[in-house]
């Protein structure tokens, strides 16, 4: 692979951006966000809401209730999740009426117990508690065969799972309560009577998780960071709580009052240091914070195999991400190569300190849906003079859904696939058996690409038209039928064979062949019966063939057959035909020129495509970059939807950094790139009109990637060993998660779980019990917020 010239215009480095510093960030980031100890805030962060906050928050539970509203007794909803937005589906709209759902008092119960010699009776040990099993006796309500069919294809395939995943149901007698289980029998349907659709069954839905969760609480401790809750239900409650950091902090956590407790971090009389310093924040919350380049030759560096598409868009999505709005305005044209195009967002310079050692922290994702797509998310490494160091980011990789992850040094292509060869450099699926678990070989195919294109100037060189007339009188003795109906069927098939030419006439392409059916028409009338009417039944066929040349003009030969026909025996066996008259002739017309219209010339066309999708076809991910020394470190984690991340990784490497290779980073870009594929080949292209912008038609249309970015953390590293001293954990902007559910610890969504004490409990919330809980830091320095679902046994 051959590197991308690099540009050479130098007036980058004198021409800064607007309000700049090469040393460090704008004075919208800080290199240090610590306040040293000094917070005297007026007055804590805790504020009561305003009246009109009140009333925003009703007005957003009344449009909830009407999005989510309980079933009715004769009902349930399957699927149904607040937090992630999903309505779920009613048993009503699935055709079903629901009859009485007993609550079980217990789930089932096997006792544990022993046999001890010479003891009467058993020792016993204790009871295991299992699921909870609900019957649902349902009826089925149908109106028809079809009906049937088509309501029980509906239920199979909302109640069937095949994603391993419990699924939530709400049941209308008890709306208050939310069960996650699966269905475990779903029987045929018994038919009620004869003649009767309607059916009933009972199906047995069963709970792996006994309990019955209410409704999520949501709430914020008070202006000392205290809570004092007693929650709903009789069972544990697992709680998560969120801080948010206005300063740094050497620790969070929280006691209860009973003394367990969740500390993390480091006391704050170990007299710890900012060890690693914040000197570059965005949480990706406007466009505005980047700036787009539409124009290489502005920078002191090149894309690799790819370039800036100057009319290019990106877009916010949801609170957090960027996007690409389009890849291009004007399409690039398919012409085989590899190069990508689109938008390229580079952030300001900033300084990780004199050491040069440093962390980048950026989440990005990459979700395929066409197999065949070409498309990338990229970081580059930038140094303070505009030079490329390297990149990282997930890859298609064209013909297959294999995606591949790569992190690559180097000032320019070609020198990056020589650190590569020297394993200074990762290309592919992630190296823990966990990511490569995740790839599964469904073998190759061939995909068939058809092609039309349309071409406005086509000469017809042979037309043959077909007109099919046939008349049948269903009828026979008018002594119990007075009438008869005639029924009348025109068809007219029309080929063409035409030819593309240029203004004199010369061929500029192949003959291209044509059928189409112009007119399809069957009408009916009611006419007078009489003895023996059907054999009045006939067909007729007028054929003629229009040929063109330049010498004779045009020909013309046509023919006619007349057919008359007979019922054969037996009800519903068709007819028989027999000719009874046969036409034919020609003439020609030498001033007849070549008929000129528009046609469209298709073609087809053979891809190769591999089906073998791993974690890179669909990943969201945690790229940690860490460089101390002369190693640099590569951490990627996969996130969940929730945006925390899954526990699970995809990449750990270490690479020895090259002898006066630098790699001091000062500057950051994203690059979302599309390399137009067979598909994208332009068959068609309207000028603009006036006010209508010009519009163009491709091979095939498909879905592109979803590529985004989430999140960006630089941090300077002052000592060589500052990852093992006691340090500050969190910067002012940075979020923290408790999750008592998964006793996990997280960091601006990153597992933390390193920084946690071994003395911490996870103490858990218990319904009907109070509970007083104290949150560290004080609230000058961190808000908290907490949610948890009340438990039902």
């Amino acid at each position: 692979m051959k590197g991308t010239t690099m540009a050479t215009a130098t007036d980058f480095t004198n021409e800064m951006l607007p309000g700049d510093n090469v040393n460090a960030p704008d004075k919208g980031f800080q290199n240090d966000i610590s306040n040293a100890g000094n917070e005297n805030p007026d007055q804590l962060n805790y504020k009561e809401p305003s009246e009109g906050a009140k009333q925003l928050k009703a007005i957003d539970d009344e449009i909830k209730a009407k999005l989510y509203p309980d079933p009715a007794s004769d009902e349930f909803v399957l699927g149904r999740n607040y937090d992630a937005g999903y309505v779920g589906v009613n048993s009503a709209d699935l055709g079903m009426i629901v009859g009485h759902v007993t609550l079980p008092l217990a789930p089932t119960i096997s006792e544990m117990t022993q046999n001890v010699s010479g003891m009467y009776g058993q020792r016993w040990l204790g009871n295991n508690y299992g699921a909870k099993v609900f019957n649902i006796p349902v009826t089925v309500t149908a109106t028809d065969a079809d009906d049937y069919l088509q309501k029980v294809e509906t239920i199979s395939k909302a109640l069937i799972a095949t994603n391993n995943t419990e699924t939530p149901i709400v049941f209308g007698q008890f709306p208050d309560r939310t069960f996650y289980g699966h269905f475990t029998a779903i029987p045929e349907p018994a038919y009620i009577g004869q003649g009767s659709w309607d059916s009933t069954l009972t199906l047995q839905f069963t709970a792996s998780d006994p309990h019955g969760y209410l409704k999520q609480v949501i709430g914020q401790a008070d202006n000392q960071n205290k809570l004092s809750i007693m929650p709903e239900g009789n069972d544990v409650a697992k709680p998560a709580y969120q801080f948010t950091f206005s300063t740094d902090s050497n620790n969070f956590g929280y006691t209860n009052s009973s003394g367990q407790n969740v500390f993390v971090g480091f006391p704050d009389d170990t007299n710890t240091q900012d060890l690693m310093p914040v000197v570059y924040r965005d949480p990706i919350q406007d466009i505005g914070t980047f700036t787009q380049v539409t124009d290489m030759g502005t920078q002191n560096w090149a894309l690799s195999n790819a370039d800036v598409a100057s009319d290019a868009a990106v877009k916010m999505l949801g609170k957090h991400a960027i996007t690409v709005d389009k890849f291009w305005t004007v399409p690039k044209d398919y012409t085989g190569k590899t190069t990508a195009y689109g938008p390229l967002l580079l952030t300001k310079k900033f300084n990780t300190g004199s050491t040069g050692d440093y962390r980048v922290s950026t989440r990005i994702s990459h979700q395929q849906f066409y197999a065949r797509a070409y498309q990338r998310t990229e970081v580059y490494l930038l140094d303070k003079d505009g030079n490329r160091i390297g990149r990282m980011g997930l890859y298609d990789v064209g013909d297959s859904n294999n995606g591949t992850l790569k992190v690559m040094f180097g000032r320019n292509t070609d020198e990056e696939n020589a650190n590569y060869a020297k394993g200074f450099g990762y290309i592919g699926p992630g190296n823990t058996t966990w990511a490569l678990d995740q790839t599964q070989n469904k073998g190759g195919h061939e995909v068939t690409l058809t092609i039309k294109m349309d071409e406005p100037s086509m000469t017809v060189d042979r037309q043959r038209t077909e007109d099919f007339t046939q008349n049948l009188f269903d009828g026979n003795n008018p002594q119990f039928l007075p009438d008869a109906v005639q029924w009348t069927h025109f068809k007219r098939t029309v080929e063409k064979w035409k030819t593309p030419r240029d203004s004199t006439g010369r061929a500029t392409g192949p003959q291209v062949y044509s059928k189409e059916v112009e007119q399809d028409r069957v009408t009916s009338q009611t006419v007078p019966n009489a003895p023996d009417i059907w054999n009045r039944s006939t067909q007729d066929y007028h054929r003629w063939t229009q040929v063109w040349n330049s010498a004779q003009g045009q020909s013309l030969t046509w023919s006619t057959w007349h057919n008359v026909g007979t019922p054969n025996p037996g009800y519903g066996n068709g007819w028989s035909w027999r000719s009874t008259d046969y036409q034919r002739g020609s003439n020609w017309d030498s001033g007849s020129n070549r008929v000129n219209q528009p046609g469209t010339i298709t073609s087809t066309v053979k891809e190769f495509m591999y089906d073998a999708p791993n974690i890179i076809t669909n990943l969201w991910a945690n790229f940690e970059l860490t460089k101390i020394g002369n190693k640099l470190h590569i951490l990627v984690n996969q996130i969940a939807g929730s945006g925390l991340e899954s526990g699970n990784t995809v990449l750990d490497y270490t690479m020895t950094v090259p002898d006066g290779f630098n790699t001091k980073v000062a500057q950051i870009g994203y690059f979302f790139g599309k390399t137009p594929i067979h598909e994208d080949k332009i068959v068609k292209t309207t000028p603009a009109d006036n006010d209508k912008p010009a519009s163009y038609q491709f091979v095939q249309s498909y879905q592109d990637d979803r590529l985004t970015v989430t999140d960006l953390t630089v941090q300077g590293i002052t000592t060589a060993d500052a990852l093992k001293k006691a340090h500050t954990i969190v910067h002012a902007g940075d979020t923290a998660t408790i999750d008592t559910e998964t006793e996990n610890v997280y960091i601006n969504g990153k597992v933390a779980n390193k920084y946690l004490s071994p003395a911490s409990t996870y103490p858990l919330l218990k319904g009907g019990q109070k509970e007083d809980i104290t949150f560290f830091p004080t609230p000058d320095k961190a808000t908290v917020k907490y949610n948890y679902r009340p438990a039902m046994k």
